[in-house]
């Protein structure tokens, strides 16, 4: 706000003002009411200036709030001017002047909307549109309350003037409760700032005015009681010019305060429309009626419209967790499953297949000679052909279950859920043809071209298909398959003991 040095000026300020009224109210005589009426006016006026500053300098849903109250406080001081004007012709005060009292009636529309709504740009467009229409239609039903029993010409009976300090008594304890709920869960400082000030702004306008038309019921001299109202209005400056204390600029509330406060707060505005609905269905049925239907239709469509935000949310959030864990899930340079996907998708298979007894194949495929193939013509041209050939063994698995993966570096694995030995083969040979066939060239292999070398093993259904022993019997029958001259396929049974597969004798070239 203001710097420090002009802050410590606003305490004496607002001292100096609050003596210069007393003594204007109580040691005046000459038309004492009009000089008194005028310092309120001067006091508000000062209040919505700085609301209208404050809202400036705040960014969001702050700047706002601010802006609702600047106007809240300017249909206030409409309705005292007009009191101020006739004080000033010397026109009889009317203890219930209907114009003033239009104004006042006004004046909690805005501060309701300040309270209750959420003013983010997240917002459905559809929810804003509801939370306008309550709002205003909160406001028209309370002026039909207070205008069943006055007129715009007032009344001078004192059960009217009754009736309506209740009426903006229950009003001012509204809002002065709704703006302290919002107050402790703002979780952003503007925000909570502002509900601090509102807050106490409103506490105040609503214990210090219902002392004064109280007091104004049973004495007929009662200028001194306009300190009443110029005090909440000196309050609401002085919270505004002062540094808040540390727990309004920097804490902040539990997530679940927040989070209940957010998303209920707009029962505010249904809440105060369905009470209102309900007393002015005791004079005005059909409009009472109505407005306890709105209130109702409102407030479900609020909730229907959250929930579907909520599972449009939800269906977004786990789109992109599924898209995700598929990415997690793909090697980067292939685009095929990684280790990570096999090793998760071995163990489903193996399960599946002891379950339901059936036989499980695993191939180990090991690109001949691939290292070579880096140190001449370039990595580069390794991984082109890295990712052709894994396409490549993509492609040629014939059924939609049978899954390959990049299992490391120039090695990959294949699986082939409820194939036998036989079966298994005939894919081998298919795969290993398929990649002969895409001509890739390489200098170093006897027959020109990229080959590739397979080891094969089987679980059957009489065979532990434990997803440890079908990788060791895989990878031992392609060791075999590269010490043996690589080009070719091997095959080695699964077997659950801790026999190397892995003979001294063969010694295989890396």
């Amino acid at each position: 706000m203001f710097q420090t040095s002009r802050r410590a000026y606003i305490p004496g300020l607002i001292l100096t003002f609050l003596v210069l009224h007393g003594c204007v109210a109580i040691l005046v005589t000459t038309r004492a009411s009009f000089w008194s009426g005028l310092c309120v006016v001067v006091v508000e006026t000062a209040a919505m200036i700085a609301c209208l500053g404050s809202s400036l300098r705040s960014g969001g849903s702050p700047r706002m709030l601010w802006r609702l109250t600047a106007i809240a406080i300017a249909l206030d001081l409409i309705g005292d001017g007009i009191e101020l004007h006739a004080q000033y012709q010397g026109t009889d005060v009317n203890p219930v002047p209907g114009l003033p009292i239009l104004m006042f009636s006004l004046y909690g529309v805005p501060l309701l909307m300040a309270v209750s709504m959420q003013f983010d740009a997240r917002l459905l467009r559809q929810i804003r549109m509801i939370h306008w229409a309550l709002s205003a239609a909160t406001g028209i039903l309370f002026c039909v309350l207070i205008f069943s029993v006055v007129s715009l010409e007032g009344s001078p009976d004192v059960a009217d003037v009754l009736f309506v300090t209740h009426m903006f008594d229950a009003l001012e304890i509204f809002l002065a409760v709704a703006a302290t709920i919002r107050l402790f869960g703002a979780d952003e400082p503007q925000e909570r700032f502002f509900f601090y000030v509102a807050s106490a702004f409103l506490w105040a306008n609503m214990v210090l005015p219902t002392i004064h038309n109280r007091v104004l019921i049973m004495l007929h001299d009662y200028v001194w009681l306009d300190l009443l109202l110029s005090t909440p209005y000196l309050v609401l400056l002085a919270m505004l010019f002062q540094r808040p204390p540390d727990w309004v600029r920097s804490s902040r509330p539990p997530h679940w305060m927040h989070r209940v406060v957010r998303s209920g707060s707009p029962i505010f505005l249904s809440l105060g429309l369905l009470l209102l609905g309900i007393v002015v269905s005791r004079k005005h049925f059909y409009v009472g009626a109505s407005a306890v239907l709105m209130a109702i239709v409102c407030y479900g469509a609020l909730n229907v419209l959250a929930q579907s935000r909520g599972l449009e949310l939800q269906e977004s959030l786990l789109a992109s967790k599924k898209e995700l864990e598929e990415l997690v899930a793909l090697d980067s340079l292939t685009g095929i499953p990684n280790r990570r996907a096999f090793d998760e998708r071995i163990d489903l298979v193996c399960r599946t297949a002891y379950r339901f007894a059936q036989p499980v194949s695993l191939l180990m495929i090991d690109i001949d000679f691939f290292k070579q193939l880096n140190d001449t013509r370039g990595h580069l041209l390794g991984d082109e052909y890295l990712m052709q050939i894994a396409q490549v063994l993509r492609e040629t698995l014939p059924r939609a279950n049978d899954f390959v993966a990049r299992y490391g570096g120039e090695e990959f694995a294949a699986l082939l859920p409820g194939t036998a030995e036989a079966g298994a083969a005939i894919v081998a040979a298919k795969l290993q043809r398929a990649v002969e066939d895409m001509g890739l060239e390489h200098p170093t292999t006897v027959s020109g071209v990229m080959t590739i070398s397979i080891g094969m093993t089987t679980a059957d259904a009489s065979t532990s298909s434990v997803p440890i022993d079908l990788i060791r019997a895989a990878d031992g029958a392609l060791y075999r398959a590269k010490a043996l001259g690589r080009n070719r396929t091997e095959y080695l049974a699964v077997r659950s003991d801790s026999e190397s597969f892995y003979p001294a004798s063969m010694n295989p070239m890396a």
